[in-house]
């Protein structure tokens, strides 16, 4: 284990175990005086069935992630240095592994399962991903 964590993502998406992992990820970094990166992706893929993935149903998943990512700067309300709020399009579990490589985050704080259905019912494969591949410790947060 790191003496310090200075660099700690956080990745959000929409789910109130993902909100738990904000809160947990604002007490790290301010307990270790570091500095809260917050990743959010779009993932069309995973909502192609659900949404019509018209212009409308892509300005949808645009305003969800607008809003996902407003609802985590109430949270930090101040509390510590938030350094970076992306949003990406993609496949969220290689995003947040590919953010944390490019960025030298030391620890990524994610919840334990996510919004999806299937993420519900056990340990959600974006999790188990991260914590399989990425280049530094890992929190799982329920």
């Amino acid at each position: 284990m790191k003496d310090q964590y200075k660099n700690i993502l956080v990745a959000v998406d929409g789910s109130e175990q993902a909100y738990n992992a904000v809160r947990e990820a604002i007490e790290i970094t301010k307990r270790n005086d570091g500095k809260l990166w917050v990743l959010t992706v779009k993932e069309t893929n995973r909502y192609y069935d659900t949404l019509d993935m018209s212009v409308t149903g892509t300005t949808a998943l645009d305003k969800m992630a607008s809003d996902i990512l407003s609802k985590v700067t109430e949270l930090v309300n101040g509390e510590v240095d938030l350094i970076d709020k992306d949003l990406y399009d993609g496949n969220a579990k290689r995003k947040i592994v590919q953010y944390a490589k490019d960025n030298e985050i030391d620890l990524i704080v994610i919840g334990a399962t996510g919004t999806g259905v299937i993420d519900k019912l056990f340990i959600g494969s974006t999790t188990q991903y991260v914590v399989n591949h990425a280049p530094c410790n890992v929190m799982v947060v329920k």
